[in-house]
């Protein structure tokens, strides 16, 4: 085996930053009317099944079936991830049981790794950094469930951070590895600048959710980097290769110091135009951040949890096992647990505008959360509605994220030059409204679904699954996975 052969163990110097073309600015979206939102019908009914997919009810089904049953919109979040189309119905197909998860995907990702090694034999080391991208892909899958096996999860994790890195100077030689400092520690992320820079841009900051990690989510990014921004897809504590830092938690907040602090030391990028877009618990994480920090331009919350702790005992079984076995925390104590993810304070300390994109088929997390979230940010916030769209919107990645990418240009124009927001509401609530009315299907902010009378283990169905919730805008571009109204 030759020196360069040994290259693919060690990811490749960061590319050096080339002289930027003069580009003319996108031209702002025009306004577009207002639609009158509403909620899914069935929606009651698929969170009363949602609570009987139990263990055994699952494992039957996939014992008849297979994972090959997953719908188009569960199976989208693998394509987005870049893998082929035959290795995901392929492994989908021998996945018979909840057990068979993690190992269908391992041993997926073992056939890409011989792949690789004949293709460096054949000094072929292109085509075996991808047959290596691919393992690092099948090896983030197989962690995305895995029952009572922490060690499992932290190993997989690690192995498609490590083999994502060996492939990523071959395969995408413009990403940069880097590390971002917080606390005691450093967080491993990847920085992506968008191409001809004509003067520093706004950086969007990707914050994973439980199971999502920087690999996956670097997907994404084709929307921001046409729009001139760039992207910093960074594996918050507690997630992907920061597994072994420390558990998720909301009071990681102070995460932006050193992410603000790395955009100020960066020449390509505006140092007052930073965002943070989250999905699930990372939306949650995001608006955490925006309370503590008044120097972020704004935040993006992608069906976010807002006050776990009055639906957790409604959550499926899957879910609950998986938290627990990841959290070690047993499934009995995990609604007071999820108390510590609530955010109705830090709501209220949010100064910046918020975009919140919420889901009318979410059954992972309800879907009146992004309704409550955005009624008690007020004036801030902006509710953007996919009524056929499922948690993570990973069946609408393009969509949302073109949205999202428009809705930061919208903002750093209204707040101008200034590098913080005012302690006073007005300013982000009149930016909020004008970044708001030039999103395609931007639904008027209704109030969220009326709150039980006392929240806590009680809480009502109703406000779970309205079925005439009217603060949802319908979104064209949905899948249709599901019966059609």
């Amino acid at each position: 085996m030759s020196d360069r052969d040994s290259d693919l163990d060690q990811p490749d110097a960061a590319p050096a930053f080339e002289e930027p073309v003069p580009e003319a600015p996108p031209a702002p979206a025009p306004a577009t009317p207002r639609v009158t939102p509403r909620a899914w019908q069935y929606s009651a009914d698929a969170w009363r099944w949602n609570r009987r997919l139990t263990i055994r009810y699952v494992n039957a089904m996939l014992k008849v079936r297979s994972a090959a049953a997953l719908p188009d919109a569960s199976r989208a979040r693998f394509r987005d991830m870049g893998l082929p189309a035959e290795a995901i119905d392929g492994t989908l197909a021998s996945i018979h049981s909840l057990t068979d998860w993690p190992q269908a995907w391992v041993q997926t990702a073992q056939r890409y790794l011989g792949d690789s090694r004949r293709q460096v034999s054949a000094r072929n080391l292109p085509e075996a950094a991808r047959a290596r991208y691919y393992a690092a892909l099948c090896f983030h899958a197989a962690q995305i469930y895995v029952e009572n096996d922490a060690k499992t999860v932290s190993t997989c994790r690690a192995a498609a951070a490590s083999l994502y890195g060996q492939a990523q100077p071959y395969l995408f030689p413009h990403y940069v590895r880097l590390t971002i400092p917080w606390r005691t520690v450093e967080l491993p992320a990847y920085f992506v600048t968008p191409e001809h820079l004509s003067q520093p841009a706004p950086l969007a900051v990707l914050l994973n959710g439980f199971t999502t990690a920087k690999e996956e989510s670097l997907g994404w990014i084709d929307e921001f980097l046409r729009a001139g921004i760039a992207v910093l897809a960074i594996d918050s504590p507690g997630t992907g290769e920061a597994t072994p830092l420390t558990a998720f938690s909301l009071d990681h907040d102070d995460l932006s110091d050193g992410i603000l602090a790395f955009a100020q030391a960066e020449p390509t990028i505006n140092a007052t135009q930073v965002a943070l877009v989250g999905v699930s618990l990372g939306g949650a994480q995001a608006i955490a951040c925006a309370a503590y920090d008044r120097r972020l331009l704004t935040t993006v919350a992608v069906t976010p949890p807002y006050q776990p702790s009055r639906w957790m005992r409604r959550a499926n079984t899957l879910l609950l096992n998986q938290l627990s076995s990841i959290t070690g925390v047993d499934g009995r104590e995990l609604p007071a647990i999820a108390a510590a993810f609530d955010l109705t304070e830090r709501a209220e300390r949010v100064r910046c505008p918020v975009l919140v994109l919420g889901a009318g088929r979410d059954v992972v997390v309800p879907p009146t959360e992004a309704q409550h979230l955005a009624a008690r940010l007020g004036e801030r916030a902006a509710l953007v509605w996919y009524e056929r769209g499922g948690h993570c919107l990973y069946a609408n990645v393009a969509s949302w994220t073109a949205e999202t990418a428009e809705w930061i240009h919208l903002v750093a124009a209204g707040r101008g030059a200034t590098p913080t927001w005012s302690t006073q509401v007005d300013q982000a609530a009149d930016v909020a409204h004008m970044a708001a009315s030039h999103l395609e299907g931007f639904a008027p902010r209704a109030p969220a679904p009326a709150p039980p009378a006392e929240a806590g283990p009680e809480f009502d169905d109703p406000d779970l699954y309205p079925t005439n919730n009217p603060a949802a805008a319908p979104r064209p571009d949905a899948p249709r996975d599901e019966p059609a109204e």
